[in-house]
Formats: C-alpha cells, structure tokens, sequence
C-alpha cells in the first residue's frame, strides 16, 4: 500500500512527465510531498496563472501536455485565465488542485472553491477526485483527453484527505473512460470521408486563384510536410491564421503571411481575389476573416476540422470535412495528383508576393535613416536569432509588428496567445519553452505592458536556470489601447500612459533595474547597432538576459482592419499606394 500522492506520482512519471510548474499551498502539499522522492522536476512560479501559462509554452514545443499544480481556494482560481487560454489555443494542459477534505466539502471550509464547476465549460474535461483508488487513472484518463482529437486543458480536483490515503499501487496506461472515448474523443479523430475528398479534389483542380488558409491545426497535427506538397503540386498560395505562423516557412515563394485585422497586405488580397479557399484546421474567427458573411461570398470554401462542431459554425462551407489534418491533406493529394498534371505557376501569386516585398521595403526605408523603429528592430532581431530560435509573445502591438514581419522557418517556434489575447503570457510561456527545449535558444519578444504584469517569472529564470532572452518594446504606454484611441476615439487617450510621473515630470520605467532586483542582467538599447549588439551577445553568453528596446508611443501597427469591416477597408501607412486588384 502507498499513498495515493505517490501513485499519482508513479503515473504521471510512466507518462513520460519530466517536470511540472505550480506553487503549494495547505490542500496540494501531499502531492508536494510524493514529488520529493520523484524524478520529476518542480518549477516553482510566483503566480499559478503564470504556472498555467508555462505550461503551455512547454506543451507548445513538446507537443504534449504540461503540466500545472496549484493549491484549493485562490491558488486554483489564479489558473482560470491560463487555462482558458489553453482551450481557446487548443493546447493540452493537466492542471491538478488541492481541495478541502472530503468531510468539510460544501461547507465554505477555508479556501474551499467549487473549481470544477467554474472550469467545466472551458475546459475538455474537470473532475473532483473523490476516491482515493481512482486517482492514478483519472490522471492517465485526463492525459489521455488532453491529446486526443482536438487538444486542450483537462481540469483534476483532489481533496487532500483523498491524496493521503492508502492504496494499491495500479492503473492501466489507457484510459478507463471508454464511454468518453468512444464518444467525443472518437467523434473528433474519424476518417475522413472519400466522396468529401473527391469532391474537394475537384474543387480545387478546377480553381482559377485557388488560396490555402492553415490553422493552428495544421501545426497540431504535424502536417506541414503535407501541407507544402499540396500547396506546390496546386501552386496554390498559403496564409495562415496567427495560429497556424509556422505552418509554411515563411521564405517559402508560395508563403504570403499572416491574414486578418493585422494581416500581411498580399495575405489579405490573396482572400479577397480568390475564388475557392482551402482552410485547414482553422475556426473562421473575426480576427482572421473579419465579416464572415463577406468572406463567403463569390468563392467556394473547403473547410477541414478535426472538430466536426467548428464545420458550419462561422462560415457555411461548399465542402465539409471531419478529420486530422494530416489525414486529409495526404489523401487529398493523393487524389489530385492521381487526376491532374503538377500546375504551373500563377501570375496572382507572383503580384502579390510582389506587393508584399515592396511593403516590406516601404516598412523597412519608413522614416529618417537608421531611427530605431519596430519594423527595422524585429529584422536585426531575426538577423542574430538562430533559424529555430522558439520566440514567445505577449499580446498587444509588439504581437502584430512580430507577426507581421518577423520570419517563422519552423512550426512550434513562435507561441502567442491568439485567440484569448492574454497580456502577460510571453514571459512565463518562455519559461515553459526553454524547459522544453533546453538546447535552443528561447527569446521573449515583449511589449511593457505585458512584461509589467507577469515580469516575476524572472525569478524562476535565475533560480532554476532557465537562460531566456527577455526583449521589451518598450513605449511607456499600452501601445495598441492608444492606438485604438487614435483611430476610433477621437484621440481622447485615457489610462494608457505607462511611465511614472514623478512632481508632473514623465518619465519611464527603468527595466534595467527591475530585472537586476530579480538576478537578470539587463541593458538599454538606444540603436539598431546597440540591439544587434545586445541581442549577439545574449545568444553567445547562454544566459537570462533583458533588453529594454525604447520605441516611439506614435508607433503604429499597419496594415489594420477595421473591427467588423471587411478586407477591402484595410488601412495602410500613409505613402504606399497598394495598386492592385481587388476582387468584389
């Protein structure tokens, strides 16, 4: 007999866990306790939402679940957020809380929270343990859910009178829930079907300006080797979802960017001109296609989902089909090169890639020579980063400038939160990355706003060894609420001003200092040449390392689509005229 901490344990090292990211507290320190003989690593962060965040970044280059622990009460509150954003990016993330026992259950004991209720709608799975012999296969079915069909967070509650308890030490690797398994979990993995595919096949063999949307699917399902093969045998263009950056090399000539209210300028006509879309493993969201009702109209839509809900929910497709994306892509091809020649290049595409360098050149050239812009920073960035450097984000300007113009090579290499937006999450998802891949370099490419609100995890960099390069686009203001206030307000800016005011004199937040309190070593850079500098240096020494990079607050994110407009009212920067065709 042991306890049933230490059977959990046991279970989640036979899973191949190699390290987990949470903070004790009362309820959880049981399990605490089973760890300490274990072989698996502990992270302690300084806040669970940051806890939840990590693991995410981990799950996000492993391409299997991380893990996230935190106490009854707040602690487990505190994951809300990660957790949320987890299963609106589709990512699998384990999260075990402690729970008052079981004998005080329902009676407001001290920090007794109902966390599987708050969590059941934003999450694959939740559940409260309530018998101690069920513990170790509730993990392994958890685990299991996380990763099957479409991915996301699974939510396991434990009382800690239930953790102390004596059990025999036994659960089967596969998972136990064979009614949940052969329902949602099976629904979201079944073939495709092959009349689909035929009639998809014949779609796109007979497409003028055919365009392939990928999704953050497409990288979920390892399916980015297909993805190229059909894209090339069609000579067909891709743009992804932010999601789905990294789906394509982005120096790939078929390769035209990021679509949406802050997509590539080519990436966005490429939708409007087209006359039939290939979306795999996207869920139409209004960031990616602005009106759904314009993006229908006038082209045929072939929509792929391992997720047979996302199929008809935003837009209504010609074609519908259920299955990975890597199933479907294969058999896809294999159908359209068993009924057509290889296609020759398309004149579309090569105006629009085209209009995409000459806006790069614009961008590039924009201003007086050699000021230090976003544009020109992110080049040098990209110049001295290794090609499969993992970049992490947090959410505002600093975001969309990245994925406008900074080059992904490879999938799983730039992790952002998309579809909840959470500012904060770059520098704790970098944490969780670099213990992922502790051989590659990891930077965090940051907004001030973002860094501000979750800038502990500094503190577990230097304590466990975590060498990240932390790089601040720092505009003493929340850059993208000021923009916004620019644009659509009339100017009449309010509460986005991020510096300090000391007796009506404003000044900035001296980063340099912040991160030394914490251990890391920090610099300034006044120049192009001073952040090339900083950042080769950073990548040589292997060490934690913060750049506070000074921008211009009047900065903007161009191209921008208006909110609920369609592509064809994108904004652009003044003084580039796109000259283009536009499709109506």
């Amino acid at each position: 007999m042991v306890r049933a901490a230490d059977a959990l344990v046991k279970a989640m090292e036979s899973k191949g866990v190699d390290v987990i990211f949470g903070i004790p507290g009362g309820s959880i320190l049981p399990f605490y306790d089973a760890l300490y003989d274990s072989n698996i690593r502990t992270i302690l962060m300084r806040h669970e939402q940051q806890a939840a965040h990590a693991a995410e970044g981990y799950a996000r280059v492993r391409g299997r679940p991380g893990v996230a622990v935190a106490t009854s009460g707040p602690g487990a509150t505190n994951l809300v957020t990660g957790i949320v954003n987890a299963m609106m990016d589709s990512q699998p993330v384990v999260a075990i809380t402690g729970q008052v026992p079981r004998e005080v259950l329902g009676t407001d004991a001290f920090q007794e929270t109902d966390i599987t209720g708050i969590l059941l709608p934003v999450t694959k799975y939740a559940v409260i343990v309530k018998e101690p012999s069920k513990l170790a296969q509730t993990f392994v079915d958890a685990y299991h859910i996380a990763t099957a069909g479409r991915p996301g967070p699974v939510l396991i509650d434990v009382p800690r009178d239930v953790f102390q308890a004596d059990v025999e030490p036994y659960w089967k690797d596969e998972p136990s829930l064979i009614k949940y398994a052969s329902g949602l979990v099976m629904k979201q993995t079944q073939e495709p079907d092959p009349e689909l595919i035929s009639r998809a096949a014949d779609i796109l063999m007979n497409a003028d300006k055919p365009v392939i949307i990928a999704g953050g699917g497409v990288i979920l399902s390892n399916a980015t080797e297909e993805l190229v093969k059909l894209a090339e045998y069609l000579m067909a263009p891709v743009v992804v979802t932010t999601p789905g950056l990294g789906s394509m090399p982005s120096d790939h000539p078929l390769m035209l960017g990021v679509i949406g209210m802050h997509g590539r300028i080519e990436a966005n006509l490429a939708v409007m001109e087209s006359d039939t879309i290939l979306a795999v493993g996207m869920r139409f969201a209004d960031r990616s296609v602005g009106r759904f009702d314009e993006f229908q109209k006038g082209r045929k839509v072939i929509h792929v989902d391992i997720d047979a809900s996302e199929l008809g929910k935003n837009v209504t497709p010609t074609v519908s089909i259920a299955g990975d994306a890597k199933k479907v892509l294969s058999e896809l091809y294999a159908c359209i090169i068993s009924r057509t020649a290889r296609k020759e290049a398309r004149p579309f595409v090569q105006r629009l890639k085209a209009i995409g360098e000459r806006f790069e050149e614009f961008m590039n050239n924009y201003g007086e020579p050699n000021r230090m812009t976003s544009w020109r920073a992110l080049k040098v960035i990209r110049e001295e980063l290794p090609r499969n450097a993992i970049v992490t984000t947090g959410v505002g300007q600093h975001q969309m400038w990245v994925q406008l113009c900074f080059k992904i090579f490879e999938p799983r290499t730039l992790i952002t939160s998309c579809g909840l937006g959470t500012m904060g999450f770059g520098l704790p998802a970098a944490v969780g990355a670099k213990a992922a891949a502790p051989d590659r370099t990891v930077a965090c490419i940051d907004g001030d706003g973002s860094f501000l609100m979750t800038c502990q995890s500094l503190v577990p960099i230097v304590q466990y060894d975590i060498p990240v390069i932390c790089i601040i686009f720092d505009n003493r203001s929340l850059g993208m609420i000021r923009q916004l206030q620019d644009f659509f307000y009339q100017k009449r800016y309010k509460d986005e001003h991020l510096g300090l005011s000391v007796k009506h004199v404003e000044k900035g937040i001296d980063y340099v200092k912040l991160a030394e309190s914490m251990g890391v070593e920090g610099a300034v850079a006044e120049s192009l040449d001073d952040l090339r500098m900083l950042v080769r240096r950073a990548v040589r020494s292997g060490q934690a390392f913060v750049i506070d990079l000074p921008i211009d607050k009047e900065e903007r994110v161009l191209p921008m689509v208006p909110p609920g407009k369609w592509f064809n009212q994108m904004m652009t920067p003044t003084g580039f005229d796109v000259h283009a065709r536009i499709r109506v």
